[in-house]
């Protein structure tokens, strides 16, 4: 009896353990993000610095951080609330009607998954430039209202914890088609809605490879693309200040994981359920 006290003590002291050593970069960068650039250079600290005012002043003083950190905050948001949507909406038809060529949509999802997204970037690159959409940040956006990774892990999801009978029951009692998509289905796959819905936040946070391309303008730049300018610039290195732009461009991202988390634990049961 005695024998699993001790286990369930081991598991949490593993576990703490892998907590600490998770988290321990990120105090690290936390810290040099407060030390001067001779400080960082001269060796390694786990006591904060001083120079955290310096820093900044520094930062901004080569790029406006703060303007790019209110860009990339302005379409990590637009374009996950489109493919959230947009996603869900698709994968409830999938889901909730039967019409012809349904498999053949659903296989082409797939065959979309599977080709990587670079391979039509400078296709996309041409395309946009011929709509004069350059320096703007409608390509960064609009693109996510076709999520085919989106729709395919809702859709999947979908098929477990959405119910036809309800859906019908509905339909019989009065209700319009957006009425109970937007009442019903998505209050039921909001668990799949939230998970996908952090994975697209952050990749669109950290999306390098298209701002790269489309924006050429400055006060347009995104938050990675500011990183850039400081890790290209090798002659006068303000590395303090460096840190003190990645530790603000991974804030959101811990945030909006910790705020959320918790609806993709409520929601790894309840997708495996099926009626």
């Amino acid at each position: 009896m005695k024998t699993k006290p001790v286990k369930k003590t081991v598991m949490y002291i593993c576990l703490i353990g892998l907590a600490v050593i998770s988290f321990f970069p990120f105090y690290v960068m936390i810290i040099n993000a407060t030390r001067s650039t001779g400080d960082i250079l001269s060796g390694f600290s786990l006591i904060p610095g001083k120079n955290i005012t310096d820093n900044f002043n520094e930062m901004q003083s080569r790029v406006d951080v703060l303007k790019s950190f209110r860009n990339s905050l302005l379409v990590a948001l637009s374009s996950t609330a489109l493919t959230c949507y947009f996603s869900a909406m698709t994968a409830y038809g999938l889901t909730a009607y039967d019409f012809k060529l349904k498999n053949t949509a659903f296989t082409a999802i797939l065959v979309i998954m599977m080709i990587p997204p670079q391979l039509s970037i400078i296709g996309f690159f041409k395309f946009m430039k011929g709509m004069n959409l350059l320096n703007s940040f409608i390509p960064l956006i609009l693109p996510s209202v076709a999520s085919a990774t989106t729709v395919f892990f809702i859709k999947q999801y979908a098929e477990a914890a959405l119910s036809r009978s309800i859906i019908e029951s509905a339909r019989i009692d009065g209700a319009g088609e957006f009425k109970i998509f937007n009442r019903m289905a998505l209050p039921i796959l909001a668990p799949a809605i939230f998970t996908m819905g952090i994975n697209s936040f952050v990749a669109s946070w950290n999306n390098y490879l298209v701002p790269l391309i489309l924006l050429s303008d400055t006060k347009k730049f995104t938050l990675p693309l500011v990183i850039r300018i400081f890790n290209a610039d090798t002659q006068d290195p303000s590395v303090g200040a460096m840190y003190l732009c990645i530790a603000i461009s991974i804030v959101p991202v811990m945030i909006v994981f910790f705020v959320f988390s918790r609806y993709i634990i409520d929601g790894i049961g309840a997708g495996g359920e099926k009626e």
